[in-house]
């Protein structure tokens, strides 16, 4: 798309018409034609049957049609990319198929997504890993982030794992930096890409990272249940599958001739999923690659700068998201003087038909600025937030 036609975008997504969604970074809302194309999926399956050699052939390449849509995606080959339910199945994967030992480090952050810290609680807890925790909390330079994660590295580091983007605050991580950092100590790199994928672009040859895992229900508004999980070819082999299934081996024919096949992706994808879903994914990246993905992130920046210019004139609001160089998103985190953040969010709703989240750490609701959100919808949420009865420490 040569020039980003924002009226167009929106008739193609139903709930633009009916809510200002400022919630994406939770789960988007689909574009029609996504809806479309898996219900005609579902359609086809129930009146011709799921497993007719005609529909079960296209159920086939359906799926290779999503795992090749993702691979283009993150500029990569189908060969590194293996089909997921979401962010979080990606990084147990990899988590729980690498070779830990006793006294084994890895190194995380405090800013994390409970699918980066669980894992890493129960790796330590089962495995007596030691999990270092880096505090980001209020960083406003990329030199600080570095300076944080080197000097939590040691010699028994085996894994750094962190977020492209942060949940809570929409902090960006400088990611090629750290990949460079870590690869320099020949540490590999597992990144929750949750926040990142379908909000900006993604070429993970560039950024030379080993692991990374993501949804497709969030900013790449596809249905939930999709994802992907990205591994570097030759770090396929180095990852156990923990769960194992019928791609887990050459040939299921005879119990005599089973093969392991380490160097094959699809030994993480355990067995029979909904090719309606996989019908969706792709569609989904269709339309994010039709409208441009720099584009997309162009507009996603400029919101989110936008409603932090708009949020300085409500009184006693405080933005907890950095705004730094190279550190904004469009995840806009804030707090409200004498409002409990769930009270924010549940005046939006019920004032302006607004979706908004909390979230705990910082402490404050969070504003998902999607590339179809408009300037009016910001201005209607801000004038809204003024309108909002205050405690006795209001401003």
């Amino acid at each position: 798309m040569k020039d980003m036609d924002i009226v167009e975008i929106r008739k193609a997504i139903p709930a633009t018409q009916k809510v200002i969604y400022l919630n994406t970074g939770w789960s988007g809302p689909s574009p029609a034609r996504v809806v479309e194309r898996i219900k005609e999926w579902l359609e086809l399956e129930s009146q011709e049957g799921p497993t007719s050699r005609h529909v079960l052939e296209a159920s086939h390449q359906t799926v290779q049609e999503a795992r090749e849509a993702v691979a283009d995606l993150l500029g990569v080959s189908a060969e590194e990319i293996a089909l997921m339910q979401n962010t979080t199945q990606g990084i147990n994967i990899v988590i729980n198929g690498l070779t830990w030992r006793p006294g084994d480090e890895m190194v995380t952050t405090d800013l994390e997504h409970p699918a980066v810290i669980v894992p890493s609680y129960f790796l330590g807890k089962r495995r007596r890993v030691k999990v270092k925790v880096v505090d980001l909390m209020d960083v406003q330079d990329e030199g600080a982030i570095l300076d944080r994660l080197e000097a939590a590295i040691s010699p028994r580091t085996q894994l750094i794992c962190l977020s492209h983007i942060m949940y809570t605050d929409g902090l960006r991580l400088p990611l090629a930096r750290i990949q460079a950092l870590a690869h320099s100590r020949g540490i590999p790199v597992l990144v929750d890409g949750a926040q990142s994928a379908g909000q900006m672009p993604l070429d993970l040859r560039a950024l030379d990272c080993d692991f990374y895992s993501l949804p497709g229900h969030k900013w790449l508004l596809g249905p939930d249940g999709t994802g992907a999980l990205f591994i570097r070819k030759e770090l396929i082999p180095q990852v156990r599958a923990v769960n194992v299934g019928h791609w887990s081996v050459a040939s299921v024919e005879r119990q005599s001739s089973l093969r392991e096949t380490p160097g094959e992706i699809r030994k993480f994808e355990v067995s029979t999923t909904s090719s309606a879903l996989w019908a969706g994914l792709a569609t989904t990246i269709a339309f994010h690659q039709f409208v441009g993905p720099q584009m997309v992130w162009e507009r996603v920046l400029a919101l989110s700068s936008l409603l932090c210019r708009e949020l300085a004139a409500v009184p006693g609001a405080r933005v907890l998201s950095p705004r730094g160089q190279g550190l904004a998103s469009g995840l806009v985190t804030f707090s409200l003087e004498g409002v409990e953040p769930k009270e924010v969010v549940d005046y939006l709703w019920q004032r302006c038909q607004a979706v908004a989240r909390t979230v705990a750490y910082p402490a404050g609701v969070r504003f998902s600025t999607a590339f179809f959100n408009t300037e009016e919808e910001i201005g209607k949420v801000v004038e809204c937030l003024k309108g909002l009865p205050r405690g006795k420490g209001g401003g």
